[in-house]
């Protein structure tokens, strides 16, 4: 009897083995059962608008998966992209109360309840999110900030935040963001104190240097203003023609022409046609009629632009008495051909505009908006 006891013991083990295996299978079955059903109930309460009902499933099936945030952040997208940000918003709290989130599932969600606040308008639910986000360091959230105080011109909220969290602060779209802050709080409070704090930043940004050079030139400070200017078109030579006449005029006025010159002598290998122009100009002013010609020309032929091309017509005109006034009048067409096209163009997004923005009011994105380049450009 016992011999055969011992026989039975790893059949009985086997069986309770198997038995125990299928009960496991019977139970995920079960689960899974009532999670789809619970799922399925939620979202067509939720379609059909019932969305009291609707939200009372999807808490249940919160608490029986952690593994659906997946679903509920893509039915939030769903509605957010409908308009529907109650819904959107109701959604995102529900998934920020799961106990089961991980930290990224969190800050995932807690900026996708930001940007539903920034679209309802709540701000002020929004950027307590939002500083939570940075203060944990979460780079993605940067973005919203930025344009955040930017809607709302809180420069010094956002400047805090930057020397508060530099470190975060690697792409240079968002330097350029708070140094434009740092421009924006000092035109306010008339300080040039506060912008000389943005030139110090990692990424070099553009208006800083303009602005000094303004705010010199217009107190005729014109040693400051050639300092400042200077320094900007060399290196952000793109942006020459919002302020290349005013710099001229400050060397002018300190009777240091032949330093501007010699200042674009140095830039015309990687300066566009409006540089070129000023150089055909300059050797105008020294009497070098046949060599700016000859020089536009031969530009011409490398880099074809409509702008040069006008500039080319008012000096043969001046050359060419017999055919002066046809040239005119050609140069008249092409002048108001010009005219029809925008003088400045965003890089990030492609809005065009005859007017400078500092903040691209298209894509919110700072400093991206230069003057135009290519055929019609400068």
């Amino acid at each position: 009897m016992i011999e055969l006891l011992f026989l039975l013991l790893p059949v009985a083990a086997g069986y309770g083995w198997i038995m125990g295996k299928n009960s496991a299978k019977n139970k995920a079955h079960q689960l899974n059962r009532q999670i789809t059903s619970e799922y399925s109930k939620g979202l067509k309460f939720l379609l059909d608008r019932e969305e009291d009902q609707g939200l009372e499933h999807l808490i249940n099936l919160l608490e029986v998966a952690a593994d659906s945030v997946e679903h509920y952040s893509t039915l939030a997208t769903m509605f957010r992209r409908r308009g529907e940000l109650d819904r959107a918003i109701k959604i995102h709290e529900l998934l920020l109360k799961h106990p089961s989130l991980d930290d990224q599932q969190a800050a995932t969600s807690r900026l996708e309840l930001a940007e539903d606040y920034i679209m309802a308008g709540l701000l002020d639910g929004a950027e307590e999110h939002l500083v939570w986000l940075v203060k944990a360091g979460h780079k993605e959230a940067l973005e919203p900030i930025i344009n955040l105080y930017s809607q709302t011109r809180e420069w010094e909220k956002g400047i805090n935040m930057y020397e508060a969290h530099s470190e975060l602060f690697t792409k240079p779209q968002h330097v350029k963001a708070i140094a434009n802050f740092y421009c924006e709080a000092a035109l306010q409070d008339n300080d040039t104190q506060i912008m000389r704090k943005a030139i110090s930043l990692n990424h070099k940004a553009i208006r800083p240097l303009y602005e000094l050079g303004h705010s010199a030139f217009t107190k005729e400070d014109y040693v400051k203003a050639i300092y400042y200017w200077r320094e900007l078109i060399s290196q952000f030579t793109f942006f020459a023609p919002v302020f290349i006449e005013e710099l001229a005029l400050s060397y002018q006025k300190l009777n240091l022409t032949h330093q501007f010159y010699e200042l674009l002598n140095e830039l015309l290998d990687k300066g566009g046609v409006l540089i070129k122009i000023k150089h055909c100009q300059a050797l105008l002013e020294q009497g070098h009629i046949e060599q700016a010609i000859k020089f536009l020309t031969d530009s011409l032929k490398r880099h074809p632009t409509i702008r040069g091309f006008s500039f080319l017509l008012q000096l043969l005109a001046k050359q060419n008495n017999d055919i002066k006034d046809v040239l005119d009048q050609i140069d008249k067409l092409v002048t108001s051909y010009i005219a029809t096209k925008p003088d400045f163009q965003c890089q990030h997004c492609g809005f065009t505009s005859h007017t400078i923005y500092w903040v691209c009011p298209s894509c919110k994105h700072w400093e991206t908006i230069v003057p135009s380049r290519g055929i019609d450009g400068f």
